[in-house]
């Protein structure tokens, strides 16, 4: 599972990486269409490190297995 921090301190559980992905995509595709939304340059960017954080993670779990 994978967990979305928002700017409010909440959290939004995602159940696997590519849901994520997709969430950050729909969200840089309304942002792009709707650039006067500050709603969601804020959530793009909560899902954007989000998703940065998990990819951390990811390569540090990585490197303890192959270690």
């Amino acid at each position: 599972m994978q967990f979305i921090a928002t700017p409010g301190g909440d959290e939004i559980a995602v159940m696997d990486a590519r849901e994520a992905l997709v969430v950050e995509g729909a969200l840089s595709l309304y942002v792009l269409k709707h650039p006067e939304s500050n709603v969601a340059i804020d959530a793009l960017r909560a899902a954007s490190a989000a998703n940065e954080a998990r990819e951390v993670r990811m390569e540090e779990a990585a490197e303890r297995t192959s270690a």
